[in-house]
């Protein structure tokens, strides 16, 4: 008799246990989502700004400079981007001269 009713408590415990897992589960993927969402960011980096505006100005100062940095830069990320469009645009007429010719 004993047996049983220790057995019963264990099963018991046991599916306790398993729906606790479940909702755990659960809240981790919604934890997840809501960490993953681009609104929770947005909201977060405002709330940072708002509760540090002088090193928010300072942030967007610095990065205003390197942005004008590379911009004036002859060799610089735009450089290399105009290097790419070349390349891009080469590679563009070529294939327009080659499927141009196969469809004559």
């Amino acid at each position: 008799m004993f047996q049983k009713a220790e057995l019963a408590r264990l099963q018991k415990q046991k599916e306790l246990l398993v729906l606790q897992s479940d909702v755990h589960r659960l809240l981790l993927a919604a934890d997840w989502q809501r960490l993953h969402s681009p609104a929770n960011w947005l909201n977060e980096a405002g709330k940072v700004a708002r509760r540090h505006p002088i090193w928010t100005a300072a942030l967007a100062a610095a990065a205003g400079v390197l942005v004008v940095k590379a911009v004036r830069k002859p060799g610089g990320i735009l450089g290399g981007l105009g290097c790419w469009g070349e390349l891009a645009s080469t590679a563009l007429s070529i294939w327009n001269l080659v499927r141009g010719k196969k469809e004559d």
